[in-house]
């Protein structure tokens, strides 16, 4: 028999529609302003953000749009690797850019930077959510509950193995409600041998800034890298930001709401493509746009939409988590008495810009089972490009992508 336990992660962006309040000029967003000890370790996380994006960007298909949650997948480990220890705690530590950081530091930094930034922009609705299911005949240690109870709020729900029709429904209900129905589906069954879902959804609402007019977006060129020239709606606009430039490429930086959440663009120079410029995203200036003043500047930027999913085990083996995927050699001690492993992480991402702003969503899913045997005048984004969305204080990293081609939508 083998038993497992899912964990399962949720991000949704939502960037249409905000209340009136939250476009009141009068008001103001809060500053985040961490502890030296968070700051180091936000800092170190979004390290593995960069790595773990890379890592993903040069396994897939050059000729493919893709888009990775750096904050989903590290809320998803942290969570587990409440439940880990020995030398499964010290990879996924190390990879998760934790290294010489206590455990208990850990969670409060990442229960930090959660309540400071769901307080952070008033123009911005941003909201999050934990929950955890277990089947009521296997329940977990106590010790892994409350840790995740303290740290991440999480609900803690019991469900009858005998009523997995229902169970599911719950779950899934859980997350429809929490992410207003933008995924109304995170599991498709619940199996006899599951044994724990770990949920944790994210809900962000934000108009750009400076929005577009719809009626100035205009079919442009836009180049692929593999030569292609198709024509893409294309928004044009006057809009207030910050750039700069490297030898290889520049970063543009588009503001949502009050300012403090924006979208960055590294546009490669001509010569260059996303793969030469994507092992220097770990060397962004956060520091140098943050201190910019804003200048008007014209920006033509196409629309884009698609989704993208993974499964991460070789991805994340390449970033050094090696035994916690190992049968009979993973220490997740703290979940259970029982040898588990993890037997896979399913990551999906899907984003939406438009002349209002962006829609983005992430899920991801790690599954742990039983052992058993067995820019120029106008910066013209016209060719593709890789993205982020980062929050300005903290720099920490939401999402990371590439837009091989805005008209398809994976």
């Amino acid at each position: 028999m083998k038993i497992i336990i899912h964990q399962s992660i949720l991000i949704i962006f939502l960037f249409l529609l905000p209340s009136c309040e939250w476009f009141d000029n009068n008001v103001t967003p809060t500053p985040i302003d961490l502890d030296q000890k968070s700051a180091l370790l936000v800092e170190s996380n979004n390290q593995f953000g960069f790595s773990f994006f890379e890592v993903v960007l040069t396994a897939e298909n050059s000729e493919k749009n893709i888009m990775v949650s750096p904050l989903s997948v590290s809320q998803a480990l942290s969570m587990a690797l409440n439940g880990a220890a020995g030398n499964t705690y010290a990879e996924m530590q190390n990879a998760l850019g934790f290294v010489d950081f206590l455990p208990e530091e850990i969670n409060q930094s990442n229960k930090g930077l959660v309540d400071a930034l769901i307080s952070h922009d008033p123009k911005v609705e941003l909201s999050i959510a934990n929950s955890m299911w277990y089947r009521n005949d296997m329940p977990p240690m106590n010790s892994f509950v409350e840790v995740n109870q303290d740290y991440y709020n999480a609900e803690v729900n019991a469900y009858d193995p005998a009523k997995a029709e229902k169970a599911k429904n719950d779950i899934n209900n859980w997350v429809d409600n929490k992410t207003k129905g933008k995924i109304d589906e995170i599991i498709d069954q619940v199996n006899s041998d599951d044994v724990m879902f770990l949920i944790n959804a994210v809900y962000f609402k934000a108009k750009w800034k400076t929005e577009f007019k719809k009626t100035n977006t205009e079919p442009m060129t836009f180049r692929l890298e593999n030569g292609t020239e198709k024509q893409v709606p294309t928004m044009m606009g006057e809009v207030a930001l910050n750039y700069y430039n490297e030898d290889k490429y520049s970063v543009i930086e588009l503001p949502y709401g009050a300012g403090k959440f924006n979208m960055l663009i590294y546009l490669p120079e001509e010569g260059y493509t996303t793969a030469d410029i994507l092992p220097e995203l770990k060397n962004t200036d956060f520091e140098m746009l943050r201190n910019m003043t804003p200048v008007d500047q014209e920006i033509w930027l196409p629309k884009f939409e698609f989704s993208y999913d993974n499964e991460l085990t070789v991805e994340l083996k390449a970033l050094g988590i090696i035994d916690a995927f190992t049968p009979f050699v993973a220490d997740f001690s703290q979940i259970t008495d029982k040898e588990v492993f993890i037997s896979e992480v399913n990551h999906k991402t899907y984003i939406k810009t438009d002349e209002e702003g962006s829609e983005a969503a992430a899920a991801t899913s790690v599954t742990i089972g039983l052992t058993s045997v067995g820019p120029g005048q106008i910066i013209r984004i016209d060719k593709s490009f890789l993205f982020a969305i980062v929050e300005e204080d903290t720099h920490s990293v939401l999402f990371i992508g590439k837009v091989f081609d805005p008209t398809t939508s994976e």
